[in-house]
């Protein structure tokens, strides 16, 4: 089975490439994906935020072109709740989310938005292969043959987009972290459309959901790829942060946790661009927590240098620097 371009993963990352080469006009992209549906992993383990301020101002060109697009809601639906980033102004949180305490940083556009509805715009019009693992690769003249559960492809360009698996199938020095995250039942005077409150000193987020708040307790923990089992240390964690720095909401109960995947080169900047040791390799990958905000651009900035055949100049996120040293690619 051929191809021109074969994207493995159906996760934000790859499902934005696919949208934007199918924007300039590169046809015969085939997607594969090792579940039964697309997002089942770090794209529908997380959050929801669009939180558009970030420390690196790499990634912060990203994160800016990204939540643009995502506050149109021309994807997905997009609620412009705001967001509040703690120790970051001085501006007053009470006045935004009553309930919480501490001064910092208004952001009156950042809200949240809908992974799975965003996924689903991104996919639409391209060929996804559900169930479909890659079990090996290798570069065969100037082309890719994968080896996979369905059978045997060619493409190309093969586009290493697999989140968590990303550092086995490119051969990269990636690591998936853990990250926990927690929902409480409905709290009375908890207002939907209150902003997120992210303090990032002390590692600590949470916003309305569903009644109640979704809470995070910004931890990271090294797993292998797909091992979301959760630490139940880390109601104890939460639990210490909210009463050291949201004392008001100490006495919230947690009813669901569960666990999702971020996934970090070692400087923690992405990864995106030519693999210089096989040029028929594309890397778009190590997103870490920034994948919902980022997606439409980090989609948009592969897709034209896999459209090109040419990398982009003075590449920040240049895959060179976090290459393994075995060449083995299976």
């Amino acid at each position: 089975m051929n191809a021109n371009v074969i994207i493995v993963g159906a996760g934000l990352a790859g499902a934005a490439t696919a949208y934007h080469l199918r924007r300039l006009g590169v046809d015969d992209v085939v997607v594969l994906e090792q579940e039964s549906s697309p997002g089942q992993h770090s794209s529908g383990r997380n959050a929801a935020i669009v939180r558009e301020t970030v420390e690196d101002a790499d990634v912060q060109t990203l994160a800016s072109r990204g939540a643009e697009e995502l506050r149109t809601s021309r994807l997905a639906e997009y609620r412009r709740t705001g967001g509040f980033l703690i120790d970051a102004g001085d501006d007053d949180v009470s006045a935004y989310f009553p309930l919480a305490q501490g001064r910092g940083r208004w952001m009156p556009a950042d809200g949240v938005t809908d992974p799975a509805g965003l996924l689903h715009s991104y996919l639409t019009g391209t060929r996804v292969l559900t169930g479909t693992a890659v079990r090996h690769w290798r570069a065969e003249g100037a082309d890719a043959r994968v080896s996979t559960t369905r059978g045997e492809f060619r493409a190309r360009t093969l586009v290493n987009a697999a989140g968590p698996w990303a550092g086995a199938v490119g051969q990269l020095s990636l690591k998936p972290l853990n990250r926990h995250l927690m929902l409480t039942p409905a709290v009375k005077s908890v207002m939907p459309d209150w902003p997120y409150v992210w303090d990032t000193a002390h590692g600590l987020y949470f916003r309305p959901e569903g009644g109640g708040l979704l809470l995070c307790p910004c931890d990271e923990e090294a797993r292998t790829p797909g091992d979301y089992r959760i630490d139940h240390g880390q109601h104890e964690r939460l639990a210490e942060l909210l009463e050291c720095r949201q004392p008001r909401l100490a006495d919230v109960s947690i009813r669901k946790c569960w666990t999702g995947q971020r996934t970090f080169s070692e400087d923690r900047k992405f990864v995106i661009g030519h693999d210089p040791r096989w040029r028929c390799l594309f890397h778009v990958a190590g997103l870490g927590g920034h994948g919902v905000t980022t997606s439409f651009a980090v989609g948009e900035f592969a897709a034209r240098q896999i459209a090109s055949g040419e990398p982009a100049p003075d590449n920040p996120f240049d895959p060179a620097r976090c290459l393994r040293p075995s060449l083995s690619c299976s």
